[in-house]
């Protein structure tokens, strides 16, 4: 996953603060002289619904106490008495959407204080909560193609239960959804919900209007200057099939895959106007062509405490290049995008990478980086009107912490989309890679053979696969979910030169979830949970550039691709490095007994990544504000030398961090900070201390060692304990 520009971060900032400066005053400023800000807002009795929610529901509320020191994320309240006066009625309001029919307001104050300010006190009775009573449901017998038992048994209310208003509404919209997806596009549901106060209990009932049920008819779509009407219909027919029942269902995924081709800038599908005589209703849909030739540029810069890059890109996209006839007769729209990306990058970072070039030490890797890619894609190929043929190729040079490399990356596959949410793409690959790395100077005679996997300059690493990747996307948002899930699974079969040609097998699966709730939905849980094997045969070895690397977004108790078994390579020849910092923010030497700082080869830890991979993720995420989300999240992961199965030691090669974040929102999408704490006593060391090999600085404290232990031994050692990540977008 490649690391947001800081750029763009900084340019979102500037957005923000810019719109946002104007509004601080104004939210502040008093808008009559008389007015008066609100001190404090309390509801004594409030025991059946929280006082948070009754408070959350109303529009009166106090002034926080940060709107000064934070303006962007709070404002003065002021009290306004017409206001003060609707929102007593819509605290019973609430109460009755609980099931509280009983509740009412006994008493209001407002007390003037002698900073002209007011003090707001409610005090509530709440009742007792009213259960249905009776329920009746009818209009359903002898409908074709629905199930009404099934209806009844999905009912969220029944008899006993309080009546929530919620519930009542869910109801309602499940039985008038399964008449829409049976084919009565026009059906009508009437409810009364009668409450008996004095009981308290409710009694209610639905009575369905069906009406006739349809079958899909003809299907309408625009005349664009491209792309032809027949065309379009002709993909959509694949959800909106003729003389099948007519469904909601049916219409969404229909608008989800005419989408999907690539041309449209808008897309809505819509019933048209039913037609009684033949019981059939057609289909209209609205698409409207984006342009078919785009020019794409810009630049960033990225950073952490490993790897800090500045780059640029340039992007071309031809969306009608004219070779799809090739493939099927009279075929359209094959794209094919080309892209330029070109940057530079240091590692470790910058700041070290200038002291170690002034103290003459060395050791930093920095470079020119970058590629060039073509992409080609060419839709319903061999007359089919769910497969689409692609291929890529890229040219690339990468620099990494264990690893450079000058690398090429072919790959040619079908896309099948049964369905909008499914995604088979099975493909073939071949990827070549002119490897250069410093892993074989180690400090121990050299690395072994399966440290790369791979020959270095000037043989090529040589990579053939085959690849069958699947997907099943029910996300309402994939930038921002907030309901929903992923799943997907990757597995490979191929060909790897690493000492010898080596048969390997690769498999990674993944599922994410999304659940929102809560007074507004503003709370949102999510969790990932992925897992990853690479198994090498006749004799265990597998490449580097294949092999996992975790840290950064995918486990936050690490920097990136830090979570991963490590290796030493020297870096020179100097003081050995205690675990202790100076005032200077460099370490410590050893001492020996006169005194004097000992002196042996110095080294760098360096991750060759692992055969194993486990991440798991939960995270909560509470909306403050429209702009402002905050986090708290556990995230716990593996990378081993072997590959993931029974005999994996969790307890040494599992770690868990905590941490918490914040999300703010912008036009160029959430920018997201989040500071994780991996836990010190949970696994062991990534490298455990070698006295053979270079010596090098072990972090068991948080930023500039701050607490440190002088551990050498703590859960992930050599690595700080605490990590700070910065970039655009949710973590998953």
């Amino acid at each position: 996953m490649r690391r947001p520009g800081t750029s763009l971060v900084v340019a979102a900032l500037v957005v923000a603060a810019s719109s946002g400066c104007g509004s601080i005053d104004a939210a502040r400023r008093r808008p009559t002289p008389d007015a008066r800000e609100v001190a404090s807002l309390d509801i004594d009795g409030a025991r059946a619904v929280p006082e948070a929610e009754l408070k959350e529901r109303i529009v009166t509320s106090a002034s926080p106490w940060w709107p000064s020191w934070l303006p962007l994320v709070g404002r003065t309240e002021w009290f306004d008495a017409n206001t003060w006066q609707a929102d007593l009625r819509r605290l019973t309001r609430v109460y009755e959407a609980h099931g509280y029919y009983q509740a009412r307001v006994l008493e209001d104050l407002v007390t003037e204080t002698e900073r002209e300010m007011v003090k707001l006190t409610v005090k509530v009775f709440e009742g007792k909560p009213a259960p249905l009573r009776r329920f009746t449901l009818t209009g359903l017998e002898g409908l074709a193609g629905l199930d009404a038992e099934g209806l009844g048994r999905q009912r969220r209310l029944t008899p006993g239960r309080t009546f929530l208003e919620d519930d009542w509404a869910a109801d309602k919209a499940r039985v008038l959804t399964a008449l829409h997806e049976a084919g009565y596009a026009e059906a009508q549901l009437a409810g009364e919900a009668v409450v008996d106060l004095d009981a308290p209990a409710v009694d209610a009932s639905l009575t369905v209007t069906p009406g006739p049920r349809y079958r899909i008819g003809k299907v309408f779509a625009p005349l664009g200057a491209v792309v032809p009407p027949k065309l379009i219909v002709d993909v959509a027919s694949v959800d909106l099939e003729p003389s099948a029942w007519y469904s909601d269902s049916a219409l969404a995924d229909a608008q989800a895959r005419v989408f999907q081709m690539g041309v449209f800038s808008a897309v809505k599908v819509n019933r048209g106007i039913p037609d009684p005589t033949t019981a059939t209703l057609p289909i209209v849909i609205d698409a409207r062509e984006a342009p078919f030739h785009s020019t794409r540029f810009g630049g960033g810069a990225g950073g952490d405490l490993i790897r800090n890059e500045v780059r640029g890109f340039l992007e071309y996209t031809d969306r009608n290049l004219g070779l799809a006839r090739l493939f099927s007769k009279g075929a359209l729209l094959d794209k094919l995008t080309l892209k330029a990306r070109l940057g530079y990058a240091v590692l470790p970072n910058l700041p070290e990478f200038i002291r170690r070039g002034a103290s003459g030490e060395g050791g930093t890797n920095h470079g020119l980086v970058g590629g060039l890619n073509a992409q080609y894609e060419v839709p319903r190929v061999f007359n089919t009107r769910t497969v689409s043929f692609a291929t890529s190729l890229e040219l690339s040079r990468v620099l990494d912490n264990a690893f450079n490399y000058f690398g090429g990356e072919l790959k040619a596959g079908l896309v099948w989309r049964p369905t909008p949410a499914w995604l088979v793409y099975p493909s073939v690959n071949a990827n070549t890679y002119l490897l250069q790395s410093e892993v074989q100077q180690l400090a121990t005679g050299g690395a072994p053979s399966a440290a790369l996997g791979c020959p270095t300059a000037p043989a090529l690493c040589v990579i053939g696969f085959a690849d069958l990747t699947v997907e099943f996307d029910r996300r309402d948002d994939k930038l921002a979910p907030r309901q929903g899930f992923f799943l997907s699974a990757s597995a490979q079969a191929g060909l790897s030169q690493t000492t010898r040609f080596t048969p390997f097998v690769r498999l990674l699966p993944e599922a994410r979830g999304y659940v929102s709730f809560g007074p507004e939905r503003r709370l949102t849980l999510a969790g990932k949970l992925r897992a990853g094997t690479l198994v090498g045969f006749g004799g265990g070895e597998t490449p580097i550039v294949a092999r996992f690397f975790s840290g950064g977004a995918y486990m936050r108790g690490f920097n990136q691709r830090r979570l991963s078994p490590m290796a030493v390579v020297q870096t020179g020849t100097g003081p050995l490095p205690s675990n202790e910092l100076g005032l200077d923010g460099q370490p410590l030497c050893q001492r020996d007994a006169a005194g004097s700082c000992r002196v042996g080869p110095l080294g760098a830890t360096v991750p060759i990544g692992g055969d194993g991979l486990l991440e798991a993720s939960v995270e909560l995420r509470v909306d403050v504000t429209d702009s402002l989300t905050l986090a708290v999240f556990v995230d716990s992961g593996l990378v081993t030398a072997e590959p993931l199965g029974p005999a994996t030691n969790l307890a040494t090669s599992l770690f868990t961090a905590v941490g918490v974040g914040a999300r703010y929102r912008t036009p160029l999408g959430p920018i997201r900070g989040d500071v994780a704490f991996r836990l010190p006593f949970i696994g062991g060391p990534l490298l455990p201390k070698d006295p053979s090999q270079p010596a090098y600085f072990t972090q068991s404290g948080c930023f500039f060692n701050l607490g440190a232990s002088g551990s050498t031994t703590y859960a992930g050692a050599p690595d700080s304990v605490c990590t700070l990540h910065l970039s655009i977008g949710e973590a998953f």
